[in-house]
């Protein structure tokens, strides 16, 4: 279905006799285990570590279809949202596709969405499109440029990784950017719209040495401790005999000092293990923590509410921008988008508030009636009530318009009563 869905795209697209077909959706990378990373940063652990983290929290993230308006945003339970609340394709639930969507984002710096959809016919005689799922691609890599055939319009070209390609229209794929350069039309960092690691390679390289290092640092300090030079002449036999006494001695000392029967010196040997400094390490992990925005406290979980808003502020929040515009875009014809249709991304912040600023939230929203008896209840983590989709509000409070209104009614001679 889904591959005739596609040629039928192509066909209404295109003219020419031979048409290339997108036979391939998902494409799965195939896990690939060495010792070293090589050219591959992301073969590094402390890499894969910092991606997941971001992963993690944006898959955390409500997609809803929404009604936009100048004084008020309205859900709408259409297709787009009942995907993202029952699931975004036959393979995978919106957490899945979100935490998806993030890795190809970080790894191959651009993240390519396909939604398949069918054209619906309304009781009015006019079409419009139901989307039916959405399927995150993973192509080797990619190419835009422009049809033959029509100049004005412009395709992508997909390398799949058994070696075959396909050309979509451009504007049948939802395209997700990091790290942009100049390049005006793909994600990467450098100019030419390819990933720049050159930076981030030197300071991995070099933690992947010290992690290395240190266990032969160990075993190092461990073997030789110091040569005995014997006076006394004896055989061969004898001073292997005696070699081993003095090693079962070595064993054996429970005070650091052995005692021995030649007549001979020994000379130690400092094989002192060299003392990393803490700041050596963390001045490496910062360096590739920056590349992704990840502080050592949130890649540890000891976080707290001021390092997580910096964490939303540098990772989430520009990965909810970018995923809202993108899909507005395609999404929507220009029609809709003049209506106010949008598709929002929603991120509760205040699961992360501490015990205080949550006591201070509560305090405000019940002062204000900013939130309903269930979202307090929820914000500590306690079921909703039958009847708690009610807000309360201090009678403490007015509006500003009534405020002014009893002032004017009380003026008496220039003067308020």
């Amino acid at each position: 279905m889904l591959v005739s869905f596609i040629k039928n795209l192509m066909n209404k697209f295109r003219s020419r006799n031979e048409k290339q077909i997108l036979t391939e959706i998902l494409s799965d990378s195939r896990a690939v285990f060495t010792s070293a990373f090589g050219n591959d940063i992301y073969a590094s652990d402390f890499i894969n570590n910092c991606i997941a983290r971001i992963a993690t929290e944006i898959s955390k993230i409500e997609v809803v279809s929404v009604l936009e308006k100048d004084t008020s945003i309205q859900r709408l339970n259409d297709d787009i949202t009942r995907l993202f609340r029952d699931g975004v394709n036959e393979l995978q639930t919106a957490k899945d596709f979100l935490s998806c969507c993030c890795w190809l984002m970080r790894k191959k710096m651009n993240c390519f969405i396909y939604p398949q959809y069918e054209i619906v016919e309304s009781a009015g005689g006019q079409e419009f499109k139901r989307y039916v799922a959405f399927y995150p691609l993973n192509p080797v890599s990619a190419e835009l440029g422009r049809f033959s055939d029509d100049t004005t319009r412009w395709a992508i070209k997909f390398y799949w990784q058994d070696g075959t390609a396909d050309v979509l229209p451009y504007d049948a794929v939802i395209h997700l950017k990091w790290r942009r350069g100049v390049s005006t039309l793909m994600g990467g960092g450098n100019d030419y719209g390819q990933a720049d690691e050159s930076n981030v390679m030197r300071s991995l390289t070099t933690l992947d040495e010290i992690i290395q290092g240190l266990p032969k640092m160990i075993d190092s300090s461990l073997n030789l401790r110091g040569v005995l030079s014997v006076k006394t002449v004896i055989d061969q036999k004898s001073l292997t005999k005696a070699a081993a006494d003095f090693e079962s001695r070595i064993l054996k000392s429970e005070n650091g000092i052995v005692a021995i029967g030649l007549d001979g010196n020994f000379t130690p040997i400092n094989n002192a293990m060299p003392v990393i400094p803490d700041s050596t390490l963390k001045f490496l992990k910062d360096i590739i923590r920056e590349r992704y925005g990840v502080s050592e406290a949130i890649l540890s979980g000891n976080f707290t509410g001021e390092a997580h808003a910096a964490f939303y502020q540098t990772c989430i929040e520009e990965f909810i921008i970018e995923f809202e515009q993108a899909m507005t875009q395609r999404l929507f014809t220009a029609r809709e988008r003049s209506l106010g249709h949008r598709i929002k991304g929603y991120y509760s912040k205040v699961a992360y508030f501490s015990a205080k600023d949550k006591m201070e939230l509560a305090t405000l929203a019940t002062n204000s009636g900013l939130m309903t008896l269930n979202e307090l209840r929820e914000l500590y983590g306690y079921p909703p009530l039958p009847d708690g989709n009610r807000r309360i509000q201090s009678l403490n409070f007015v509006s500003a318009e009534l405020v002014d209104k009893y002032q004017s009614a009380n003026r008496y001679c220039g003067r308020v009563l």
